[in-house]
C-alpha cells in the first residue's frame, strides 16, 4: 500500500530464494551461449551458414555477457536486501520491547 513503510520478512526471504533460483540460471549463461553456437557452427553444412554464426557469436557474446552479469548482481542485491531486512526486524525487537513492558501511573 502506498504510504507506508517497511517490509515484509517472509517476502524478502522468498524474494532471496527466488533471487538464487536467478542467479543459478545466469552463472553459466555466457558458456552455454558459446557452446550452443559452437555446436552449431560444427554442424552447420555450408561455410556461409558458419561465418554468419561466428559473426553472430561475435556481435552478441558482449551482450549475453553483460545480461548474466547484470543477473547476478540483481539475484545478490534481492538477497542482500532480504537480508538486511531480516536483520534490521532482528535489531528492532531487540531494541524495542511490547507496550505491555512500559510502567504506566495511574
Amino acid at each position: 500500500m502506498s504510504g507506508e513503510a517497511g517490509a515484509n520478512p517472509i517476502e524478502a526471504l522468498e524474494g532471496g530464494e527466488l533471487a538464487e533460483t536467478l542467479a543459478e540460471a545466469m552463472a553459466g549463461l555466457a558458456d552455454m551461449f558459446d557452446l550452443v553456437m559452437e555446436d552449431a557452427e560444427t554442424v552447420a553444412q555450408r561455410e556461409e551458414v558458419s561465418s554468419a554464426l561466428r559473426a553472430y557469436k561475435e556481435e552478441y557474446s558482449p551482450t549475453i555477457i553483460e545480461a548474466q552479469e547484470h543477473g547476478l548482481r540483481l539475484a545478490n542485491n534481492i538477497q542482500a536486501g532480504a537480508s538486511e531486512t531480516a536483520l534490521s526486524d532482528l535489531e528492532a525487537a531487540q531494541e524495542y520491547g511490547t507496550p505491555w513492558d512500559l510502567d504506566v501511573n495511574f
